[in-house]
């Protein structure tokens, strides 16, 4: 057994259907996934419940109260995407929003994110104002801290101070990071280094890629991607890499769900006795169904085992990124006469490839 604990991160990317428009109609998500709002108090209770704390990044969009005031807090930029398709824009100004989380519960949730707030161990991170593809065609790095600026003001006036950051997709772009500390960001959620991961997801990726990272889903292909809390460098914007994405499983796949929750529990079981932490990351629709609630009720048993048999404790990514930098300060302070310079540690990249 390690000499520290394991950490548990969970992070969530709370989006409804802001998150999906390009990829479905309303009418579709509706059908498909608009359960995810009841489900999020079964998943709130069931984190109260376990001792799980996670990270709600949200888009900026859901924290207004109606049509109105979500015009008024529009980005004074917004993203010139090659494909008109990525952008909520168009559709914003034509009236195709609901006026409020009564009339149009797909585009506001106010509600939701007090319930949130309200449950202990749960942060409210940001998942850009617009659901801002950073990796897509046509958008620009202004338009990209346009959005944010957007995000943190819509935010502050609910009297919430973002910390945290997850891109849309995981759509990393490093260069993009480098101004978050100036809007109040310490934290951000990176991509495992392997190379199927590295630059995140998009609609475009090669089918290749999309078969293998799915093949990894249900058989460790590329290592559990757990790391030491050591290995993290404390300069802001502080990279929490993901380790792994709660995907909704695809109709042919679901008989083989005990092959992905056994890959899940494997790399959990592996944080726990190396000492290391284990990122889970997944929409609230990911649980939304019967059967993948079910799912994540397991994975969270599964914590609350090894937190028994080794002392293993649950972080959301604000928390961990206040231990990260309070374990650098500790070690400026021991050598006070020496100045301490912080790198990236780039044995991570060995670690878990």
């Amino acid at each position: 057994m390690a000499e520290e604990a394991g950490i548990l991160v969970v992070s969530l990317d709370f989006e409804l259907y802001w998150g999906v428009r390009d990829l479905y109609t309303k009418a579709e998500y509706g059908t498909k996934w608009l359960r995810e709002r009841e489900r999020i108090s079964d998943m709130l209770e069931l984190f109260r419940e376990s001792g799980v704390h996670a990270t709600w990044a949200t888009v900026g969009m859901l924290f207004f109260a109606d049509r109105r005031e979500l015009l008024a807090g529009l980005p004074a930029l917004r993203p010139s995407y090659a494909d008109n398709r990525l952008s909520p824009y168009g559709e914003i100004e034509a009236g195709s929003v609901g006026d409020g989380e009564a009339e149009d519960p797909y585009f506001f949730a106010p509600t939701l994110i007090e319930y949130i707030l309200r449950t202990p161990g749960q942060a409210i991170g940001s998942h850009t104002f617009s659901h801002f593809y950073c990796t897509e065609k046509g958008q620009t790095v202004d338009e990209f801290y346009s959005d944010l600026q957007a995000a943190v003001a819509v935010a502050e006036k609910r009297g919430i101070h973002l910390q945290s950051l997850v891109l849309p997709r995981n759509q990393l772009r490093r260069q993009y990071m480098r101004k978050l500390p100036e809007l109040g960001f310490k934290t951000y959620r990176g991509n495992p280094r392997h190379s199927l991961y590295r630059a995140g997801y998009s609609v475009s990726d090669h089918i290749l890629r999309r078969a293998l990272r799915l093949g990894d889903s249900y058989m460790n292909l590329t290592g559990h991607h757990t790391y030491p809390v050591d290995s993290i460098s404390p300069r802001l914007p502080i990279d929490l890499p993901a380790s792994f994405f709660f995907r909704t499983p695809p109709g042919p796949l679901r008989r083989l769900e005990p092959l992905r929750i056994k890959r899940i529990k494997e790399s959990m079981t592996h944080a726990a006795r190396q000492g290391q932490v284990y990122h889970l990351w997944l929409h609230p629709y990911n649980a939304a169904e019967d059967e993948t609630f079910r799912s994540l009720e397991a994975v969270v048993k599964h914590y609350r085992l090894l937190s028994e048999q080794y002392g293993m404790i649950s972080l959301n990514m604000e928390e961990l990124g206040e231990r990260v930098l309070a374990g650098a300060e500790k070690a400026a302070m021991a050598i006070p006469d020496e100045p301490v310079e912080f790198t990236e540690n780039r044995g991570l990249q060995a670690l878990i490839e």
